[in-house]
């Protein structure tokens, strides 16, 4: 069987549109709260943030990492749609990191959330994370079906 005429599927299509408008606009979040940091000495500002939240090195960390996380979707998404085999494996590495940063983000914003409120709602924060771990597993496992693998080895063919 010659794969020579295949081309995008819909799904590599909605996954990478999807990637590239997470990615920029958490990126473009993720710049702007960097830059409002310099407002953590405003009084009201003071009074929201959980004490000593601003020197923890892993929150600036996590931070830095998932704007660069951010970033590498944009491109990786970019380069899913033009079907480069680089940005299916780039995907699957990044996407892992990514959730393996997720469950950090989760542990520190409970513990900062605690100091904040008393009672945290359990019950949407799971919800958040079953669907956002669904989004990011579903995105590894598409990119790493051998259909898809078999559509980014032969490529698009030229119009």
């Amino acid at each position: 069987m010659v794969y020579k005429f295949i081309t995008r599927s819909k799904g590599v299509v909605v996954f990478s549109i999807s990637l590239i408008a997470f990615g920029a606009f958490n990126a473009f979040l993720m710049i702007l709260s960097m830059a409002l940091m310099s407002l953590r000495n405003l009084p009201e500002v003071a009074a929201v943030l959980p004490v000593g939240m601003i020197s923890l090195p892993v929150f600036w960390l996590s931070s830095i990492l998932n704007l660069l996380i951010f970033l590498a979707w944009v491109v990786c998404g970019i380069g899913a749609l033009h079907l480069k085999d680089w940005a299916r494996q780039t995907l699957r590495v990044v996407m892992s990191v990514y959730l393996i940063n997720f469950l950090v983000n989760i542990c520190l914003n409970v513990f900062l959330a605690q100091e904040v409120m008393t009672d945290v709602p359990v019950v949407f924060l799971i919800i958040g994370i079953v669907l956002s771990f669904s989004y990011y597993l579903g995105l590894i496992y598409f990119f790493s079906h051998p259909n898809i693998v078999r559509q980014f080895k032969y490529g698009v063919p030229p119009a």
